[in-house]
């Protein structure tokens, strides 16, 4: 079987389709079933060798703390991207660059792995990975929605099999375009094997970098931005006793992100009451030590496709706090607190369980472990596979009932 990947997402720093898509790409060569892998993005054929450094970042010899071979974003990239005639010009031209890239193939399969597939004659595969603009708008910019409505629908009508990251997603998808279900698969994304439990010597030299110490903080991990309910997560940790923030300060990870300049003034403030540490950008590589020298992984998110920090949180062998609502109940799976995440008392009682109810956090740890094995990057990428094969049968069928 051969496959055209496309890696848009690929750009620093990964979040979760970045990561998503760096997984199928660098995976996808060693599936038995497929023969060979083309990677294109923005409608240009690309070369694995140049578009995939993120994988010095895992690289397990590297120095602890040491810089990723990566490096954050040019803010003029960004402030770009949401100029409207730009992103309007993008929205119009890539898919036809790209299809024009297709016409010169005449068997394979395409994924668009990140919400958006061209017009080709190939069997198609798209992922959704959450339906967040259309539920709700204010946690996007403008140009954002735009063109998710302009090209969702569009990607729907011409993929032959749909996939999302959970079953959650899956009914959004029945419930807001009438999507026959056999259509849409909903396959897991997994946890790459850098999360798990390390010992506190291991812990050390890392967390000794971050001025943090081994079980002496909680953890909050994702692009800082209103859809993660920060804000929420500051006022709940505030409201702790005095004696509680002190031994266990709240730590921050992630890049700023779209419309965050409230949470920042919020950070700014818990910072300097001396209870809060805001790392900004962590290099890929750092990420899991930080994960598995927490005493609580704190992810209060208004809404998720899937949650990948919940699995990744679990797998490090620490209890999670996460929100009861869209797909996060589905990963955590009866192993994590779950809290409404509008209710800033109800994440308050929860915070002060997680982080002092030994009994409770030592079940949750057995439990997240025995979750987080069963989602795996090798059955993402089998699902997957499964998918691509489905869509070639839908294919080769409506072919012979036309022919």
């Amino acid at each position: 079987m051969n496959v055209v990947l496309s890696v848009e997402a690929l750009r620093p720093p990964l979040a979760g389709i970045g990561r998503y898509v760096w997984e199928l790409a660098t995976r996808l060569p060693n599936a038995p079933e497929i023969d060979h892998l083309r990677l294109i993005s923005d409608g240009f054929w690309r070369d694995p060798a140049r578009v995939l450094p993120i994988a010095a970042s895992t690289d397990e010899h590297r120095e602890p703390h040491q810089s990723a071979s990566y490096t954050k974003p040019s803010p003029w990239r960004q402030g770009l991207a949401q100029l409207p005639f730009i992103s309007k010009a993008y929205t119009h031209c890539q898919p036809l660059l790209t299809a024009y890239r297709l016409r010169s193939l005449k068997n394979g399969i395409f994924h668009g792995p990140n919400f958006f597939l061209p017009k080709t004659d190939l069997p198609s595969v798209v992922t959704i990975h959450d339906l967040s603009t259309f539920r709700n708008p204010s946690w996007h910019p403008q140009t954002r929605i735009d063109r998710m409505r302009a090209m969702l629908p569009l990607a729907l009508a011409r993929a032959s099999v749909v996939l999302t990251d959970s079953e959650a997603t899956k009914l959004e998808l029945q419930s807001e375009f009438n999507l026959d279900a056999g259509r849409i698969c909903a396959v897991p994304l997994g946890v790459d094997a850098q999360f798990r439990p390390r010992d506190a010597a291991t812990l050390l030299p890392v967390l000794r970098h971050y001025g943090l110490q081994v079980g002496g903080y909680s953890l909050f991990v994702s692009t800082i931005e209103p859809r993660k309910n920060i804000l929420n997560l500051i006022e709940a940790y505030r409201s702790l006793p005095v004696s509680v923030r002190a031994h266990w300060p709240l730590v921050l990870v992630g890049a700023q992100g779209w419309n965050s300049q409230a949470i920042h003034a919020a950070i700014a403030r818990a910072e300097a009451e001396g209870w809060l540490h805001y790392l900004d950008y962590v290099a890929q590589h750092d990420l899991p030590y930080l994960y598995a020298g927490c005493r609580l992984f704190t992810y209060p998110s208004h809404y998720e496709g899937f949650g990948l920090p919940i699995a990744e949180a679990m797998a490090s062998g620490v209890p999670v706090l996460t929100s009861d609502c869209s797909s996060m109940p589905e990963v955590a799976a009866g192993a994590a607190l779950l809290v409404q995440p509008l209710d800033v008392a109800d994440i308050a009682q929860a915070l002060e369980r997680g982080l002092q109810d030994e009994v409770w956090r030592e079940q949750a740890i057995v439990r997240g472990l025995q979750r987080a094995q069963e989602l795996t990057w090798h059955a993402c990428v089998a699902q997957t596979v499964q998918a691509y094969q489905m869509a070639q049968t839908q294919r080769k069928a409506w072919g012979d009932l036309h022919s």
